[in-house]
Order: structure tokens, then C-alpha cells, then sequence
């Protein structure tokens, strides 16, 4: 019996490299491509004819649709499985990454760009990740295990950012696009290893055990908790700012004289700060109270803004305030998670994330269309930092008042 019990908790730990791992490559490949839009706005703009702040538009459209999509899939999953989530999302970002370099119209970038691709993204997001690997891990690894998968996002953006930079330079958007189609095809057969059933059994020790609700009784539970209605504020401030950094900062960069690839390094070393916060962030929810750990990293951010705004815009300062940003960025994502988790099982993730991360994505509309409509008007991104520098700190207060253990 001892025996058997060994090799059955070698078993969980290996599958749960295992799993981490095929969640990460995952889960970089999709963020690698959608955090990089800033990298090709411009390209965007000349493809279509466009405005800039008409693009900018079309964006936040997409901010919208990705966050849109989650709770959707987040209910098909839990009805239907896991399957339907990757197999669809890789062919709508197929799709969208094959026909945004044909369209010239708005119409037809709107749907493509607007909808397509950030529909698929939607599909294979954190929420259906981390919920698709949650359920088949002991529970005391979530948290850690959280913060390495959403630190792969960071290793997206590093290793995407000068990439998509070069393949722009080097062949045009079209060139760019259609070459991203290719991680895209080999990310789906190994996205299906996250759904494949095993006889593996884990212990109920090892696994918080919760009372399951149905779908509209976990929705109107949560709903009406506070600690949950926080968690919508905060991302919805959380979002606001992100699409700021992701589709604007780029720009901003090179209107201060710097070129497209110190924009693009710039982005790598964001993506990196990213990478080690989020790690730092799924270790330090297993040692402190979550919500302490999610007012840290928002009370970072109007910090960082201040002095953003104030200190002049050197190619050093400008690299260092990409850093910090990304420090402060994704680490959001465990305690977030982590205290859904705690109030509701890993179960509910994909779908009470997923409803977490629409209202982040409605915070990120706001954020690119009006991120697009000062730098048209004023030339200049100032009003949209101050907006995201009072919502930041409006995020750090009403994270200080969760109280996860209600």
C-alpha cells in the first residue's frame, strides 16, 4: 500500500509539471500574440487607411469581445468540457490572423480584428486554462502553479515583441500575421493533453472539497458577495490601464524619438518583469492574505504613473517605467484567482474569472478607444495616464477591504 500510494503521488507531481508546463506554452503563445497589437497599430493603420484613433477603436472593440467571450466559454466548459474552448479558439484566432491584413475597411477590421481574433483569445484564456489544470491538481499547488502559468504570458511578449517587430520590417503586416498562424496550429494539439481523462486519483485532503452550485445559483452567489463585487471593481480599473500599456505605450515610446525596435525591447523587458512578478505573485499568496498581496501590486501602479508623468521621457526612463509596469501588470492575476478559489472551488474559475475578466475588458474599451481619441486630439497620451493613475489607486482601496475568508 505504501508502495502504491508513492508512486501515486509521484504520479500527481509529474502530471502536474506536466500539465503546468503545456499551460504556460499555451497560454504564451495567445498572449504573445495578443499584447503585441501595440506593436502593429501603425502597420494596422497604413493596411487599412485608417485613422488612428479609428484602429484605436476597433481594439477596444476587441478589449470588449475578448472579455466578453470568457464567461461564455467559461458555461460551455463547464457543461460541455474543455474541448470545445481550445478547438474553437484556434480557429477563430486562425481566422482573424489570416483576413485583418485583406480588410480596408473599418467593417471588415472590426470583424476580423475586433471580433475574430480576440473571440479566439477569449477561448483559450487564463480562466479556461488555469480552471481546465486546477481541476486535476492538488489544491495547495494552485496558487503557485497560477502565477507560473500566467508568468508564460510574460515569455510571450518577450520573445513575440521583437519578432512580430522584425517580421513587420522585414515583410509587412501580412507577412507578420500569417507567420503567427504557425504556433497557432502547433499549440492545439498539445492544448487537447489538458483535457485528456486519467486515472490518476487525487486525495480529498489534497483538494479543497466544495459544494458544487449550478451555473446561475454560483453566478447569483457571487454576485451578491462583496469580496466578489471588489474583485469586478478592481479589474475594471485593472483593465483600463493594461490596454493603455498594450496598445498604446509602443506608440507612445516612439513619439518621444525612439525607434520601433526600442519599443519592441522595451516590451521584452516588460514582458520579463512580468515574468518574475507573476511568479513572486503565486508564492506570495501561499504566505500572505491574497488581498494584501493584490493592494501591493495596484498600489504600484499610480506610483509608477506619477513619475511617468513627471520625469523626462529618456530612452533609459521610458525602458525602466515599461519594467515597472510590467512588475505591477499580470501579478494581479493569482490573488485574483486564487481568492475566487478560496471563496467558491477550482471548479467555478473558468467562469467566475471569466465574468472577472469581462469587467477588466470593459475597463480595457475604455482604455484604448480613449487612449487612441487624446493622442489624436492633444497628441499627447497625458489625460489618459492621470484618468489611469486616480483609477489605480481607486482599485488599490477596494482591494485593501476584501475579506477572502467570507
Amino acid at each position: 500500500m505504501v508502495n502504491i500510494n508513492k508512486k501515486n503521488n509521484f504520479n500527481i507531481i509529474a502530471r502536474t509539471i506536466l500539465l503546468t508546463l503545456v499551460g504556460s506554452f499555451i497560454y504564451a503563445i495567445h498572449s504573445g500574440i495578443r499584447n503585441n497589437y501595440g506593436i502593429m497599430i501603425n502597420s494596422i493603420v497604413d493596411n487599412a487607411s485608417l485613422s488612428f484613433s479609428s484602429v484605436s477603436f476597433v481594439l477596444a472593440i476587441g478589449q470588449l469581445i475578448f472579455g466578453l467571450v470568457q464567461p461564455i466559454f467559461g458555461i460551455i466548459t463547464a457543461k460541455k468540457g474543455n474541448k470545445y474552448a481550445f478547438i474553437g479558439g484556434s480557429v477563430l484566432v486562425t481566422l482573424g490572423l489570416l483576413l485583418t491584413p485583406m480588410c480596408k475597411s473599418i467593417f471588415s477590421l472590426l470583424f476580423c480584428l475586433g471580433i475574430l481574433l480576440p473571440a479566439g483569445s477569449g477561448a483559450i484564456s487564463f480562466g479556461i486554462i488555469i480552471g481546465a489544470v486546477g481541476s486535476k491538481i492538488p489544491n495547495k499547488f494552485l496558487s503557485t502553479i497560477s502565477g507560473i502559468i500566467n508568468a508564460s504570458s510574460g515569455i510571450g511578449n518577450t520573445i513575440m515583441s521583437p519578432i512580430i517587430t522584425y517580421l513587420i520590417l522585414s515583410g509587412g503586416l501580412s507577412r507578420a500575421m500569417f507567420s503567427l498562424i504557425i504556433p497557432i496550429i502547433i499549440s492545439l494539439p498539445i492544448s487537447l493533453f489538458m483535457i485528456k481523462k486519467d486515472n490518476i486519483a487525487i486525495s480529498t485532503k489534497k483538494i479543497q472539497q466544495l459544494p458544487k452550485l449550478d451555473i446561475k445559483g454560483l453566478l447569483k452567489a457571487a454576485l451578491k458577495n462583496r469580496n466578489y463585487i471588489f474583485l469586478l471593481l478592481g479589474f475594471f480599473t485593472c483593465g483600463f490601464h493594461m490596454a493603455i500599456i498594450t496598445n498604446h505605450l509602443p506608440t507612445e515610446i516612439r513619439s518621444f524619438g525612439h525607434s520601433s525596435e526600442s519599443a519592441a525591447y522595451a516590451f521584452s523587458i516588460y514582458g520579463i518583469t512580468t515574468i518574475i512578478s507573476s511568479i513572486l505573485s503565486g508564492n506570495l499568496c501561499n504566505k500572505f492574505k491574497m488581498k494584501n498581496v493584490l493592494t501591493f501590486y495596484y498600489g504600484l501602479r499610480p506610483i509608477t504613473i506619477l513619475f511617468f508623468i513627471l520625469l523626462p521621457k529618456t530612452l533609459l526612463n521610458m525602458t525602466v517605467f515599461t519594467a515597472l509596469f510590467g512588475f505591477s501588470g499580470a501579478a494581479t492575476v493569482p490573488p485574483v484567482s486564487g481568492i475566487i478559489n478560496k471563496l467558491y472551488g477550482a471548479y467555478s474559475i473558468a467562469t467566475l474569472f471569466g465574468l472577472v475578466f469581462f469587467s477588466h475588458q470593459v475597463g480595457g474599451f475604455f482604455g484604448a478607444w480613449f487612449g487612441g481619441l487624446s493622442y489624436d486630439f492633444t497628441n499627447s497620451y497625458t489625460l489618459i495616464w492621470i484618468s489611469s493613475l486616480v483609477l489605480s489607486t481607486f482599485a488599490t482601496i477596494v482591494s485593501f477591504a476584501i475579506n477572502e475568508e467570507d
